[in-house]
């Protein structure tokens, strides 16, 4: 049988006067066959972005991020300078990437930290 990521995203609002649901799942089409597994990185060096590792996996077809300690900058078209596309608040809900394009750099949002994230990468050889 072959490989197959399916996404699915559930939020629920409560209060304001009524409860509302959004559930939806879906699934970007392609086959994986690589991916890094459940890896807990701490950034190298405070101050300074570095390239996600995405291991065997030459085309990303979904990064899911979380911080675990600390606030996580992305930079996901990275070119000749960091520049952050999303952060990722420590604790908070992790980022799901579907299909990024371009390099994928990540850095610490506050100077002089090195913040612990967890990653997951997906895709192909």
């Amino acid at each position: 049988m072959a490989a197959t990521l399916d996404v699915s995203v559930i939020a629920e609002l409560q209060g304001l006067g009524q409860d509302i649901s959004f559930l939806d799942k879906g699934t970007d089409g392609t086959t994986p066959t690589a991916t890094t597994g459940r890896q807990y990185r701490t950034l190298a060096t405070a101050d300074a972005d570095e390239v996600l590792d995405l291991g065997d996996v030459s085309t990303v077809t979904c990064i899911i991020i979380r911080a675990v300690t600390l606030n996580l900058d992305i930079d996901l078209d990275y070119t000749s300078s960091f520049s952050a596309d999303m952060t990722v608040k420590a604790g908070e809900i992790p980022a799901v990437i579907v299909n990024p394009v371009g390099v994928t750099r990540v850095k610490n949002n506050g100077a002089g930290e090195t913040p612990v994230f967890e990653v997951w990468v997906i895709g192909t050889t």
